[in-house]
């Protein structure tokens, strides 16, 4: 079956039968809500990764210490990941409908957040030298991978006129810019990694934080009339006209 005219209103666009491709999939819904159990049980297992150990007659405060790696790396990643959900959250506001390559593309985004507990261990047991160095550029490049799978969910849904039509088109805008910017920022600090591995870490949390501090997706969407202004622009409208006349 041909795929549905994007110029046609979206609710008499045929929908394709075919399993895969551009097969339609329908709302968002289902897909948001299994993206949010993944993460959650990815957030959950970073915290498995923290041992204290406290020998018999030993310190609690001296073994935390030793731990203290293992916790700065579990606070690093649960705000990583945290970050990643609410922006996906966001990122799936603005997205109308889902089809099957969506649903592929969105799966491999989740495959490197479900990745990211592994280095995230690595980089709390390996602390120096070249095993360090090694550690910080697999817990780089997973986040290398998340920022490029948001770009890759983000241009596809466009290009295949998935997202609201009622985008603001300022807004697509700033979206597509502050993704592409990500990518880049975020393979400069895995680059780092070979020769400050801890600066590579500091300047994750500095992006994370600047996502954070992203657009909200309440701005997203063109300002529409209500029924009141419609109303009242109306009235104003066919009063001019009389007058006119008059």
């Amino acid at each position: 079956m041909a795929p549905p005219d994007p110029q046609l209103p979206r609710q008499h666009r045929p929908i394709s039968r075919w399993w895969g491709g551009t097969a339609d999939r329908g709302d968002p819904g289902r897909l948001e809500a299994f993206s949010d159990g993944v993460m959650a049980i990815a957030i959950t297992l970073l915290v498995l990764d923290i041992n204290v150990t406290t020998p018999q007659g030993g310190s609690l405060a001296h073994a935390l210490g030793k731990a203290l790696p293992a916790l700065l790396a579990f606070g690093v990643s649960f705000l990583q990941i945290g970050i990643i959900w609410a922006n996906h959250h966001a990122l799936f506001r603005l997205i109308e409908r889902v089809d099957q390559v969506l649903l592929l593309t969105n799966l491999l985004l989740l495959a490197t957040v479900c990745f990211l507990p592994f280095p995230t261990q690595l980089i709390a047991e390996y602390t120096t030298g070249a095993n360090a160095r090694t550690a910080m550029l697999l817990y780089g490049g997973t986040l290398v991978g998340c920022a490029l799978m948001f770009n890759v969910v983000w241009h596809y849904a466009d290009r295949r006129k998935l997202l609201h039509p009622e985008v603001s088109p300022l807004f697509h805008r700033d979206v597509t810019i502050r993704f592409r910017a990500g990518l880049a920022s975020y393979v400069l600090a895995a680059l780092v990694a070979l020769l400050l591995p801890r600066l590579t870490l500091v300047l994750s949390v500095v992006l994370a934080l600047v996502f954070l501090l992203g657009p909200s997706p309440r701005g997203a969407f063109t300002e529409l009339p209500t029924a009141e202004e419609s109303t009242a622009e109306e009235s104003t409208a066919v009063g001019a006209e009389v007058k006119g006349v008059v």
